[in-house]
Protein backbone atom coordinates (compact mmCIF):
# COMPACT_ATOMS: atom_id res chain seq x y z
CA UNK A 1 0.00 0.00 0.00
CA UNK A 2 1.21 3.68 -0.63
CA UNK A 3 2.20 5.63 1.93
CA UNK A 4 -0.21 8.29 0.73
CA UNK A 5 -3.14 5.71 0.89
CA UNK A 6 -2.01 4.83 4.42
CA UNK A 7 -2.12 8.68 5.50
CA UNK A 8 -5.05 8.81 4.20
CA UNK A 9 -6.63 6.53 5.92
CA UNK A 10 -5.35 7.49 8.86
CA UNK A 11 -6.76 10.97 8.80
CA UNK A 12 -10.26 9.24 8.12
CA UNK A 13 -9.71 7.11 11.31
CA UNK A 14 -8.84 10.08 13.17
CA UNK A 15 -11.67 11.78 11.74
CA UNK A 16 -14.59 8.83 12.10
CA UNK A 17 -13.12 8.23 15.96
CA UNK A 18 -13.02 12.25 16.95
CA UNK A 19 -14.89 11.75 20.26
CA UNK A 20 -15.10 8.52 20.61
CA UNK A 21 -14.50 7.01 23.91
CA UNK A 22 -10.60 6.15 23.68
CA UNK A 23 -9.00 5.23 26.97
CA UNK A 24 -5.09 5.00 25.17
CA UNK A 25 -5.36 8.34 23.63
CA UNK A 26 -6.03 10.22 20.37
CA UNK A 27 -4.93 9.71 17.29
CA UNK A 28 -3.63 6.64 15.05
CA UNK A 29 -0.70 5.33 16.88
CA UNK A 30 -0.74 1.87 15.68
CA UNK A 31 -1.53 1.29 19.90
CA UNK A 32 -4.11 3.13 19.25
CA UNK A 33 -5.38 1.40 16.20
CA UNK A 34 -5.00 -2.11 18.70
CA UNK A 35 -6.52 -0.91 21.15
CA UNK A 36 -9.44 0.14 19.26
CA UNK A 37 -9.98 -3.03 17.50
CA UNK A 38 -9.93 -5.11 20.86
CA UNK A 39 -11.76 -2.74 23.40
CA UNK A 40 -12.85 0.05 20.83
CA UNK A 41 -16.41 -1.55 20.36
CA UNK A 42 -17.55 -1.76 24.68
CA UNK A 43 -18.21 1.92 24.29
CA UNK A 44 -18.04 3.26 20.61
CA UNK A 45 -20.07 0.54 18.71
CA UNK A 46 -23.40 2.79 18.60
CA UNK A 47 -21.90 5.24 17.22
CA UNK A 48 -22.10 6.41 13.98
CA UNK A 49 -18.82 5.45 11.46
CA UNK A 50 -17.79 2.99 14.41
CA UNK A 51 -17.99 0.14 11.57
CA UNK A 52 -15.50 1.84 8.70
CA UNK A 53 -13.64 3.08 12.12
CA UNK A 54 -12.80 -0.49 12.75
CA UNK A 55 -12.06 -1.64 9.07
CA UNK A 56 -9.65 0.89 8.65
CA UNK A 57 -7.72 -0.04 12.16
CA UNK A 58 -7.58 -3.56 10.72
CA UNK A 59 -5.97 -2.83 7.36
CA UNK A 60 -3.42 -0.49 8.93
CA UNK A 61 -2.59 -3.11 11.25
CA UNK A 62 -2.49 -5.84 8.53
CA UNK A 63 -0.19 -3.31 6.63
CA UNK A 64 1.82 -2.46 9.32
CA UNK A 65 1.99 -6.21 10.35
CA UNK A 66 3.36 -7.01 6.59
CA UNK A 67 5.46 -4.59 6.01
CA UNK A 68 7.14 -5.65 9.54
CA UNK A 69 7.22 -9.34 8.28
CA UNK A 70 9.14 -8.07 4.82
CA UNK A 71 11.84 -5.86 6.68
CA UNK A 72 11.95 -8.66 9.12
CA UNK A 73 12.29 -6.44 11.72
CA UNK A 74 10.18 -5.98 15.66
CA UNK A 75 10.15 -2.04 14.95
CA UNK A 76 6.81 -0.40 13.74
CA UNK A 77 6.59 0.83 10.44
CA UNK A 78 3.71 3.29 11.00
CA UNK A 79 6.07 5.18 13.99
CA UNK A 80 8.26 5.28 11.55
CA UNK A 81 6.18 7.87 9.64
Amino acid sequence: MSIVKLMNLRTEFEELTDGFSKSIGNGSSINTLEWFVNYGFKSNRLRNGYERAMEIAKIIIAENENVRADQGTNSSYAEDY
